[in-house]
């Protein structure tokens, strides 16, 4: 029985035999590529790996052979290995499901250790932390355990996670292997971090000994020390090491040296070491640019402090404003007040320190007001109060400023809206209403000006100011032809003027007693008239040598002379008035033909008709083209035929007929001439002459006379009815069945004219028109007509009629309706070709000297308008050089030459002129004439030149805020050319918050101009903003 289960048994293990040796080449098989897997997987080759793991994991079948089943478990694991290292998305759960299928086989504590220490090698804290935290440190060897302990705690450190790093590295520091310096490297770290300065010093002391470490640790010894306040422990360990080129952070150990003197408040050595730390720093923190600017500062290096002091302008808190007001102190010592007010301004908004808040403010309003920024000096000063240590000198500082502005609205609008006004801003309060009212009256709005003298009066505390605005009140109501308004407010003037040393010569004794005398010559109160015209003349003569105005003491002087003569003729005291008519003559003042013509009169008037010929002869040879010479020669003709030497009476009325062919008295001549030739028995040179009056659009009293001459000579003296008849067909206007009704329609409309119901009057002279189109009088009806159209200020009718008139050729209302219609086509019209035009030809034709310089000053204006370069140089010339236009006039023509120059880039012609315009006005156009000096600086570069004339324009332009705000918004360029981004951002936010017109293009452009100054100061500033997160050295990231 035994035997035969012996031999079954055996039979049976024969049968195994081809199963164990097939299992035994599938082993071998598996083996051979789990360590193919082996080898691709140390040469990091994880794709193939991974495909030789797998291939061995299908062909093992379970069976209950421990060395198969441990190969299967090793070729799984490293299966799952190569998924992680693949970063396959199952990578993480193979690893997880093998430790958890074979846990605790110590392979799965493996297996956790590798893919910890995997995660820990790629960074990936977070995740080798949980991985780590999963293994046992029973199942690893003392060394894996002190591995694994302190990779653990290092993944916690550079989490940040301190309590939980130092438990794990407490746990393998005393322990004197591998990982001793680095664990206590990092336990150290830890206890710094946690302010536990003992502790962390025992381990940095133990580290020191490390090759390794001795590097890392003198810096946080050093920020240890540091902590602790123990400047001179910090002085006394880190300045010696600063040399040793070996150590890590010197720089920040530099930084920690310089700041322990300046705790100690010895800002001269600290400074070298910040400085140092500076140079090889790209950015630094708010506290590192303080400190370092605040040693500059305390050892006088102002520029360098500016520069730090500057990074941190923008810095809103309590260090910030502290820095600004040192920047500011530091621009002052470096006499650059401007760049001291920006830093002043910001700093004044901060309210973390009232006490420099307070200082600051007082100091920016008054560099705003040395600098003439005054609207942004009177918007600091209101703001503080009495309760404020600086409220006195602001009360003071204010009163100056509102008489020196010369934004003159917001300083009425400042001062009425203040309460209780002491008695210098009463003063102030005055002189600004007088000096707006100036400004108005400049620039033509005599309205405005007058509301503005009347209420300086009335607010009356300083009495020079007060008589100056009687003055001008004066003024007004004369050009307004109020006469007996102006007769009294001038009496007032004259009364306090006399008590007054310092009074302009424009508005003087001198040139009140001028007006007071055109007042009465205009009431024709000529003996009133003459005494004040005498009294203009003696103190203008006794005073000429300290008047410095040219207009006063040429043009008022020399007219002023003429009227006394007018005066003194009127009253027919000859003698006397030849007088002043001599003084006219010899000193050639403007108008002296006038003089030569009345004094001929005169000898007329004496029978004294030989010197009155020869005076006229004179003055017409010497003279020919003075507006008298017609005049003259009208009344040679008249004496000569007075005198019945009617040939010469006839040369000279026809030398004015040819010569003069445009003078209103051609008509008038040759109804003498006609005369002249009649009496002379020649009646057809008489009808020529008379028939010569049609053709001259003659005046209906001229026309009828004419025609009354001619029916005369030809009913009476020739009886010859028929010529006459013939002759009256050919004559608009003088059918005979026409000219009773033609006169009855035309008297009509001649009375509404003259009684001053112009409506009337429009529509009648238009029926008169519609039914007499070729009547007597349609020349007449046409200029009254415009007149009464311009008088309803309807001008565009108006300017229809002149036209008509200009159309008719030369006639008595010929050069008037070129004057009229010009006015009309540049003022109203805007047709700028029509207004040149007709301005040329009224300057060519008129007599007045007067009306030929306004006729320059028109066709100058207008060929501006046209853009006619050529056309505006020549009339502008023409004014400039014309001896009868003033200052303000000779700059409007200066203004336009510098426009046409700036416009073609010749800016040293432009920059003459307009330097002429800010010498001789001040307007709109002088505002405008200041900006574009600065903007020529800027173009030639020349920045320092522009800047300061941008700071010039900002007061001197204040009456006209649109010109304040392009002078800004170009001083802002400028700074920010120069590099001072900060003054350039403060000039375009004091802008910002201060310009009170909406509607125009200055704020849009300022605040493009300031986004994009913010963006270039982002840019190019080295100020940290963000917290520096690699806060710590790291030494060797834990790797030996």
């Amino acid at each position: 029985m035994n035997k035969l289960s012996s031999i079954f048994a055996f039979a049976l293990c024969l049968l195994g035999l081809p199963i164990v040796a097939q299992q035994t080449t599938v082993f071998t098989e598996a083996n051979l590529a789990y360590k193919k897997g082996e080898d691709f997987f140390q040469k990091g080759v994880y794709g193939y790996a991974l495909t030789e793991y797998q291939n061995v994991v299908n062909m093992l079948v379970p069976v209950n052979e421990p060395s198969w089943e441990l190969l299967r478990m090793r070729a799984e694991l490293g299966y799952a290995k190569c998924a992680v290292r693949l970063d396959m998305p199952a990578g993480e759960d193979l690893i997880i499901n093998f430790i958890r299928k074979y846990k605790p086989d110590p392979l799965a504590s493996q297996a956790l250790l590798e893919v910890a220490n995997y995660f820990y090698n790629a960074g990936k804290y977070d995740k080798a932390i949980d991985f780590y935290k999963q293994i046992s440190p029973r199942d690893l060897t003392l060394s894996q355990r002190s591995e694994v302990y302190f990779k653990l705690g290092y993944s916690y450190f550079v989490r940040k996670k301190f309590n939980e790093a130092e438990a794990n590295f407490k746990e393998v520091k005393d322990t004197p292997a591998e990982y001793f310096y680095p664990a206590n490297y990092y336990y150290g770290l830890c206890k710094f971090f946690k302010s536990d300065y003992t502790e962390a010093i025992k381990s940095f002391r133990l580290v020191e000994r490390s090759r390794d470490y001795k590097p890392h640790v003198p810096y946080y010894i050093t920020q240890i020390y540091f902590a602790q306040r123990d400047f001179d422990e910090v002085i006394r360990y880190a300045e010696p090491k600063l040399g040793d080129r070996t150590l890590r952070m010197v720089r920040e150990m530099n930084q920690l040296v310089g700041q322990a003197y300046f705790e100690k408040g010895d800002y001269k050595k600290a400074l070298p070491f910040l400085e140092k730390y500076a140079e090889s720093s790209g950015r630094m923190q708010e506290e590192e640019f303080y400190q370092l600017g605040y040693c500059q500062y305390q050892v006088g290096k102002y520029d360098k402090a500016a520069s730090n002091f500057t990074e941190l302008s923008s810095v809103n808190s309590a260090l910030g404003q502290t820095a600004l007001y040192y920047l500011a102190d530091c621009r002052l010592k470096l006499k650059d007040p401007q760049a001291a007010r920006s830093a002043f301004a910001t700093a004044s908004k901060m309210s973390f320190q009232p006490d420099i808040q307070e200082n600051a403010l007082i100091n920016y309003a008054k560099l705003s007001y040395e600098l003439r920024f005054d609207l942004d000096a009177l918007a600091a000063l209101k703001t503080i109060g009495p309760g404020s240590k600086y409220y006195n000198e602001a009360q003071e500082l204010m009163s100056d400023i509102f008489v020196n502005t010369r934004n003159y609205d917001q300083a009425i609008a400042t001062l009425e809206g203040m309460s209780n006004k002491t008695l210098k801003l009463k003063e102030a309060y005055q002189k600004v209403l007088y000096l707006r009212g100036v400004q108005y009256q400049k620039d033509g709005n005599l309205a405005a000006a007058k509301v503005h003298f009347e209420k300086s009066v009335a607010n009356a505390v300083n009495s020079e100011y007060k008589a100056l605005a009687l003055y001008w009140l004066g003024d007004i109501a004369h050009q307004q032809k109020d006469y007996n308004a102006s007769v009294d407010y001038i009496n007032q003037y004259l009364v306090l003027a006399k008590t007054q040393k310092f009074l302009p010569d424009e508005a003087s004794i001198f040139t009140a007693s001028y007006l007071q005398g055109y007042n009465y010559l205009k009431k024709l109160n000529y003996s009133t008239a003459q005494g004040y015209f005498k009294d203009a003349v003696n103190g203008i003569r006794r005073n000429r040598s300290f008047i410095k105005n040219k207009q006063v003491k040429e043009v008022v002087l020399g007219d002023a002379t003429l009227r006394a003569g007018d005066c003194l003729f009127k009253r027919n005291q000859y003698s006397d008035a030849i007088s002043f008519y001599n003084d006219a003559i010899n000193e050639k003042f403007p108008g002296f033909e006038y003089a030569l013509f009345q004094k001929a009169i005169i000898e007329g008037l004496r029978g004294n008709n030989t010197d009155k010929l020869l005076a006229l002869e004179s003055l017409i040879d010497k003279y020919p083209k003075s507006e008298y010479a017609d005049d003259a020669m009208f009344q040679l003709g008249i004496t000569y035929q007075e005198i019945s030497k009617s040939v010469q009476a006839t040369d000279a009325l026809k030398r004015l007929v040819t010569n003069y062919p445009n003078s209103d008295l051609v008509n008038n001549a040759l109804l003498r001439l006609g005369l002249v030739a009649y009496n002379s028995g020649n009646s057809q040179a008489a009808i020529d002459y008379y028939k010569q009056v049609f053709s001259h659009n003659p005046e209906p009293e001229q026309a009828d006379a004419a025609m009354t001459a001619l029916k005369e000579i030809y009913i009476k003296d020739m009886a010859d009815s028929d010529a006459f008849t013939a002759f009256l067909e050919t004559v608009p206007g003088y059918k005979l069945d026409n000219m009773g009704r033609d006169t009855l329609a035309f008297t009509a409309a001649e009375t509404a004219y003259e009684s001053g119901n112009y409506e009337r009057a429009v529509t009648s002279f238009t029926d008169y028109l519609r039914k007499f189109p070729n009547g007597v009088k349609v020349l007449q009806a046409h200029y009254h007509r415009g007149e009464s159209y311009a008088v309803l200020k309807q001008y565009s009718d108006a300017l229809k009629d002149y036209d008509w008139i200009i159309g008719k050729g030369q006639g008595k209302y010929f050069v008037e309706a070129l004057k009229k219609g010009a006015a009309i086509a540049y003022h109203n019209e805007k047709d700028f070709r029509k207004a040149y035009d007709y301005y040329s030809q009224f300057e060519s034709l008129t007599s007045s000297t007067q009306d030929r310089f306004e006729a320059q000053l028109g066709s100058m204006r207008a060929a501006y308008r046209l853009g006619d370069e050529a056309a505006v140089q020549s009339s502008a010339r023409k004014v400039a050089n014309n001896p009868s236009a003033s200052n303000e006039q000779v700059a409007t023509a200066e203004f336009y030459l510098g426009k046409i120059a700036f416009d073609k880039e010749d800016f040293t012609a432009a920059m003459q002129s307009f330097k002429q315009v800010v010498k001789l006005s001040d307007t709109e156009q002088t505002a405008e004439a200041r900006y574009l000096i600065a903007m020529i600086y800027y173009q030639q570069r020349n920045l320092d030149k522009a800047k300061q004339q941008c700071l010039d324009n900002n007061n001197d332009n204040s009456g006209y805020s649109y010109w304040v705000g392009k002078s800004l918004l170009l001083l802002a360029d400028v700074f920010s050319e120069q590099g001072d981004l900060f003054s350039a951002k403060t000039v375009l936010e004091a802008l910002i918050e201060n310009y009170e017109t909406k509607n125009d293009d200055i704020l849009p452009t300022a605040r493009q101009k300031l986004a994009a100054l913010n963006q270039k100061a982002a840019g190019s500033s080295r100020l940290e903003t963000e917290t520096d997160n690699n806060f710590m050295d790291n030494g060797n990231g834990g790797n030996n």
